[in-house]
C-alpha cells in the first residue's frame, strides 16, 4: 500500500506541531475588504458549458454561451489585476499569477482538528490593493500581510469533497477520484455530484421505483465527469486537454492551454489546489493561526 504523505487530509491523526517561529505582527488597519452576497443557484445556466464549447461545435450541436445570471458585477477593488492570466505557482498559503511574479492571485487558508490533522482548506481572490500591497516591501523589508476574509472564500475543500460559496461558482459536491492501473499508471478524475429531481425520493413517479428495488441515496445524485487527470495532463469531460500541472525547484505549477478566465478559471484552479491538499497535504508558516 503506498504511504500517504503526513500532511494529506486522508493521513491517520498524529500530533502536529506549529511553527515555533513568531509572525510578524499583522497590520490591518486602513485594509477594507469586499463583502459580496450569494443569492441562489436556481437561474443559473450550466458552468461547465464552457469546457465544452469546442467539442460541441465539432459535431454542430447548439449550444448556450455561458452566463452566470445570479453573478453581479465585483465592485472595482474586486477587479481581476490579470484577467488573461494562464499560469499559477502555489507557494505558501498564495497563488500566483506566473512562474516569477510576486504578486499573488489567491490565497489559503487552512483549519485543523483538535489533535492537529488537515480539517478543512479555503481558496479565495484577492483584491488588488492587497495584491500590490503584498507584492511591494514595507518600511521594515518584509512583505505587508494579509488576513485571510472569510466573507471573500469562493471555494472550501473537505477531505472528502468541495463546494462553491459565491454566486460565480458551482452547486452541488465536486468529488475526487483516483486509481492506477498496471498499463495506464496513476490517474485522478474530479467529478460534480448534483441532486437529481428526476430521481428524488420524494416524487411520486419514483415510488414504485423504490418499492422495486429498495432505497440507494447515490440514485438521487447525477454524477458528471469534470476533469481527468494523468501524467500532469488535464483534460475536460469531453476528453479535450486544457491544463497542465507540474512540481519543480519553484513548487507546485499549473498552467491552463487556454484563455479561460473568470469563474472557469478560478474552478479549474481551485480542483488543481484540491488535488493537492488531497494528495501531498500543505503546511507554511503560520497556518495553525489561519495566515
Amino acid at each position: 500500500m503506498e504511504e500517504v504523505p503526513p500532511y494529506s487530509p486522508t493521513a491517520p491523526p498524529i500530533q502536529y506541531l506549529p511553527s515555533t517561529t513568531t509572525p510578524t505582527e499583522e497590520d490591518d488597519a486602513g485594509l477594507a475588504l469586499a463583502k459580496t452576497s450569494s443569492p441562489t443557484f436556481g437561474n443559473r445556466l450550466d458552468p461547465l458549458s464552457f469546457f465544452e464549447e469546442q467539442d460541441n461545435a465539432l459535431r454542430h450541436a447548439i449550444t448556450t454561451p455561458i452566463a452566470f445570471a445570479g453573478a453581479s458585477k465585483p465592485p472595482p477593488d474586486y477587479n481581476p489585476i490579470d484577467d488573461l492570466a494562464r499560469s499559477f505557482r502555489l507557494e505558501g498559503s498564495f497563488i500566483y499569477t506566473t512562474k516569477t511574479s510576486h504578486m499573488p492571485r489567491y490565497q489559503l487558508m487552512q483549519e485543523f482538528t483538535r489533535s492537529g490533522q488537515p480539517k478543512r482548506l479555503s481558496i479565495r481572490r484577492l483584491m488588488p490593493r492587497e495584491s500590490r500591497s503584498h507584492s511591494l516591501p514595507s518600511s521594515s523589508g518584509e512583505s505587508e500581510r494579509i488576513r485571510y476574509d472569510d466573507e471573500g472564500t469562493m471555494y472550501t475543500i473537505a477531505s472528502y469533497e468541495m463546494r462553491g460559496h459565491r454566486s460565480s461558482t458551482l452547486p452541488g459536491s465536486i468529488r475526487l477520484e483516483s486509481g492506477s492501473s498496471f498499463l495506464g499508471g496513476k490517474w485522478t478524475k474530479i467529478y460534480l455530484w448534483t441532486k437529481s429531481a428526476r430521481r428524488d425520493s420524494l416524487n411520486p413517479e419514483n415510488e414504485a421505483r423504490i418499492l422495486k428495488y429498495g432505497y440507494h441515496s447515490r440514485d438521487e445524485w447525477d454524477k458528471r465527469l469534470m476533469f481527468s487527470i494523468k501524467k500532469g495532463l488535464w483534460e475536460n469531460g469531453a476528453g479535450q486537454r486544457i491544463a497542465k500541472e507540474e512540481e519543480g525547484k519553484d513548487g507546485n505549477v499549473f498552467e491552463l492551454l487556454a484563455g479561460y478566465g473568470g469563474a472557469q478559471r478560478d474552478l479549474a484552479v481551485s480542483c488543481w489546489v484540491m488535488k493537492v491538499w488531497m494528495g501531498a497535504g500543505m503546511r507554511w508558516q503560520g497556518d495553525v493561526k489561519g495566515w
